[in-house]
């Protein structure tokens, strides 16, 4: 069965305001959801998207990705229904799993952003001979994509495989792990890794 359409813009009915019956509510739904019920899926999900974007946004400062963060999350919790574990609290379950991925999310782009310093600054540096020398330094552009490719085709199939999916495809890393049938942490672990390789390849270029 495929996932029940995300739709980010439902706004829900008011939660119970008894913590004890919004649990029991929940609760029930959960269980009816490892039964395959897209009917609790989907009040779960209307019950919590608003809440949990904002949540995300906290932490990534950015709507669009704070969207992504949620629908993945619970596209992960309908594609593994029939393996979910029943949380003591779904609320806090939700919550937490919410930070856990804007956390990574956090990660990866901290060390994005520093190789794309770098390379900008690499490139700065080469701005006032660009007038004198503009063969010079389409040469060094030149070099520098060929150097990164070359880097690209040295790293190993898997780590190859995850930085292709996630950086020229543009897949997130829950549409990673299931092309390359994997868990999530593994496809950030693997992004990490690509990230370091080309760092210590690129030495020459990002110098300074």
């Amino acid at each position: 069965m495929d996932s029940p359409s995300l739709a980010l813009t439902r706004h829900p009915d008011p939660p119970p305001s008894d913590p004890a019956t919004r649990d029991r509510i929940e609760l029930e739904w959960i269980e009816r959801i490892r039964a395959g019920d897209e009917r609790a899926f989907e009040a779960l999900f209307r019950a919590y998207v608003d809440p949990l974007c904002s949540f995300a946004y906290s932490y990534t400062e950015s709507r669009p990705v704070a969207q992504e963060i949620v629908q993945d999350l619970f596209c992960r919790l309908w594609e593994r229904r029939d393996t979910l574990d029943v949380p003591r609290n779904v609320n806090a379950y939700l919550y937490g799993a919410v930070r856990n991925r804007a956390i990574n999310y956090l990660r990866t782009r901290h060390v994005e952003h520093a190789l794309h310093r770098r390379i900008l600054r690499s490139q700065e540096a080469h701005q006032a001979d660009r007038e004198s020398a503009p063969a010079e330094d389409e040469l060094n552009a030149q070099e520098l994509a060929a150097a990164v490719e070359r880097a690209v085709s040295e790293m190993t199939a898997r780590c190859r495989e995850v930085f292709t999916l996630t950086r020229d495809q543009q897949l997130s890393y829950a549409e990673v792990a299931a092309v390359l049938h994997i868990s999530p942490k593994t496809v950030e672990i693997h992004v990490g890794r690509a990230l370091a390789f080309l760092r210590q390849r690129l030495k020459p270029w990002l110098a300074g």
